[in-house]
């Protein structure tokens, strides 16, 4: 979030001041440069150090000009992130979490180092493939052959494409048609409009719990032939909703939000997003060492690692890619030279530079040749190490145990290194849709930070979830399982009167599960609304006074605001105050029903939060409001969910009867009126349910 400059006049500097901000800035610019290669692509917090100003993302290759008239394709990249340096050949991150340098390392990291003695499994040849896993763990390597991280990134083979390339199927899309079709064994997807035609390689799968979505490139068109979509690989603009058996657009790819005031177009707007640069890191096996260099690794490492860490970039770029290596002498490398031989690295195919396509078991337990190389396990000193490894890679801790061993801190970064990134908030700083959880989790009450490590964390992520079992379509866990998860730590509340003073709901009811009140249901899932993983109070003051969604309104929809803060007042005491001010400007009627405001809020993340609550809670009288939102909701994503609950709440297929999420406003006004009147729906909804 930004912050307000101050108001207090600065003082003049001195001259040297002056000199030393003059030497500063010149630090900064490399340190922008250098930002910008390693996170020009990926979707990362906004913070940045105050008084520098990013730099503009790397550029990309150039088409020619096409044949039409159309613009040269520009892939879609975020603003980089920015970092501190503290001289030419080395850079802090903003948390002093991480440094990076080129040659030698500084001797305060390295000397409070733990020793590696030779041992690494960072580099590709420490890898021995999910295979090498299935003889000694048999149950952990058959939960994971069915679990959905295996199949983040998978090559398109009849094994792992999951949708409808039949050849009939179809989707007629903003005054176009995609298509869907087998060519010679291949996978095809073309989009058609007017006289306009192209045809993708659909050459892997994203996904394949709910929804799967498709990398490839372009084969043809009337574009240039030196168009860089025929030569990189980017996610298609259509994916395969299985729920639905449906062809539906991507979200969150191309277009900011997903709005339909966007300009982004598929058969015009030529926008794409090269997989491999800004998805593919988290979607694959990498070998640790690239990944850090890579544009996902340092940042996670950095906002979210344990511990201090430092990385003799130079030395594993020589030993590991001495061809980008020898491209330059480091101690005379010029900013030109290093961004040159970082984007080169970054510019590897994943498919070629990772170790297995999708998330499998060394991507947790890291490079783990030599452990399964060593038949006498038992009597073995090559048991996995849970950090990173490597004579080239320092990491500042008390003992080999805290730096390397199953600790929170370690399991926990395990996770962060995907988990995480930026988007999307709600007033309070929760994120509003899915694939953050650890970046959410460490902001809430329950990770709190240890005594004797900067990053140390009590509780861990696999307290909740068995890492090596997948989730599933449904959570399976019994409400009373999850209050048992919650009540391992807060004993005090095992007793069940203890419970019922602290809820004010009766023991066993929807008011007294843990979860509903500090892990509501507010956060976008994949094709429904799922609890958020910062777990908070009721009390939250931002949420309540900028009208979001808070726990209690989640299933008191038709109570007013100032309801809901006498009873959080009344219960748990008159300390918990809220800005009146706030509460006046945000709630324009202070006695209508909370439920319905957030169906008209302008924050988008508010109405699909409540459209989901209301259909959870089979809220008859917003039915009216509802199908409103199905026509003028500008989000595509709202109007997916919302469809999908209705359909799943009234046992009515809208699609059935005419109407789409996806279609333009005047086609779902239409669509929806006609429902309106039909004599079936009229009656399904006047019937008692």
């Amino acid at each position: 979030m930004a912050k307000t400059p101050s108001d207090k006049e600065p003082e003049q500097p001195s001259a040297d001041q002056t000199s030393g901000r003059e030497l500063l800035v010149i630090v900064g610019v490399f340190a922008l440069v250098i930002a910008a290669i390693f996170f020009g692509f990926q979707d990362i917090s906004s913070k940045k150090p105050p008084g520098n100003t990013p730099s503009s993302p790397p550029s990309q290759p150039v088409a020619s000009a096409p044949s039409t008239s159309q613009s040269t394709p520009t892939p879609e990249v975020a603003s980089p992130r920015v970092l501190f340096s503290t001289d030419t050949t080395n850079y802090w991150d903003p948390n002093r979490q991480a440094l990076y340098w080129w040659d030698e390392p500084v001797d305060s990291i390295k000397s409070g180092a733990q020793e590696t003695y030779g041992k690494s499994n960072i580099r590709k040849s420490d890898f021995a493939g999910s295979s090498s896993c299935r003889e000694c763990h048999p149950t952990n390597h058959t939960n994971w052959s069915s679990h959905s991280h295996r199949f983040m990134n998978a090559m398109a083979t009849p094994d792992t494409v999951k949708g409808n390339f039949s050849g009939g199927a179809s989707i007629d899309y903003l005054g176009g048609k995609g298509t869907f079709y087998r060519e010679g064994g291949a996978y095809r997807m073309a989009l058609e409009r007017d006289d306009v035609r192209r045809v993708f390689s659909v050459e892997r799968t994203i996904g394949s719990r709910f929804t799967q979505y498709y990398v490839g490139r372009l084969l043809e068109g009337p574009d240039s032939e030196n168009d860089p979509r025929r030569e990189i690989e980017h996610v298609l603009p259509f994916g395969y909703w299985f729920d639905r058996k449906e062809w539906v657009p991507t979200v969150h790819v191309f277009r900011d939000e997903d709005a339909d005031h966007e300009t982004w177009d598929p058969y015009a707007d030529l926008k794409f997003t090269p997989y491999d640069r800004a998805c593919g890191d988290c979607h694959t096996t990498l070998p640790a060492g690239d990944r850090m260099i890579r544009s996902a690794g340092l940042d996670r490492l950095s906002e979210y690692g344990p511990r201090e860490v430092s990385f003799e970039f130079y030395k594993y770029l020589a030993e590991n890619h001495p061809d980008k290596a020898a491209t330059m002498d480091f101690k005379k490398a010029t900013i030109d030279d290093v961004a040159s031989a970082l984007d080169s690295l970054t510019d590897y195919p994943i498919p070629e530079q990772g170790v297995e396509l999708g998330v499998s078991c060394e991507a947790c337990h890291f490079g783990a040749k030599a452990h399964a190389e060593n038949s006498d396990h038992e009597n073995s000193n090559e048991l996995p190490a849970f950090f990173p490894l490597s004579p080239n890679f320092h990491v500042a801790a008390a003992n080999r145990d805290e730096a390397f061993g199953r600790n929170a801190a370690n399991l926990n970064y395990t996770c962060a290194k995907c988990h995480s990134g930026g988007r999307p908030e709600y007033a309070s700083g929760h994120h509003t849709w899915n694939s953050t959880e650890y970046a959410d989790a460490v902001r809430g009450a329950c990770y709190d930070s240890g005594d004797q490590l900067p990053r140390k964390r009590t509780m861990t992520c696999v307290h909740c979830h068995d890492p090596h079992k997948s989730v599933g379509q449904k959570w399976r866990l019994t409400p009373k399982e999850d209050d048992a998860k919650c009540l391992d730590c807060h004993q005090q509340f095992v007793p069940a009167s203890a419970r019922t003073a602290h809820t004010h709901h009766p023991i066993d009811s929807p008011g007294s599960r843990c979860m509903n009140c500090h892990m509501p249901k507010i956060n976008e899932g994949l094709q429904e609304m799922v609890r958020t993983h910062r777990i908070f109070s009721p009390t939250e003051p931002r949420m309540i006074e900028a009208n979001q969604p808070n726990a209690c309104n989640l299933c008191h929809l038709d109570q007013p605001i100032d309801w809901t803060i006498k009873h959080l007042q009344d219960w748990y005491g008159s300390e918990h105050e809220f800005s009146e001010t706030e509460l006046s400007k945000s709630y324009p009627d202070r006695q209508g029903p909370v439920g319905a405001g957030w169906l008209k809020s302008p924050h988008e993340a508010t109405r699909l939060a409540a459209a989901g609550a209301m259909a959870a809670e089979k809220h008859e009288a917003a039915l009216p409001a509802l199908l409103d939102l199905l026509i003028e909701d500008p989000f595509l994503v709202n109007r997916q969910f919302t469809q999908r609950d209705l359909e799943d709440w009234l046992g009515f297929s809208l699609r059935d009867a005419g109407y789409q999420f996806y279609m333009t406003e005047p086609n779902r006004r239409a669509a929806v009126e006609q429902i309106r009147a039909d004599a079936q729906f009229q009656k399904l909804i006047q019937s008692p349910r």
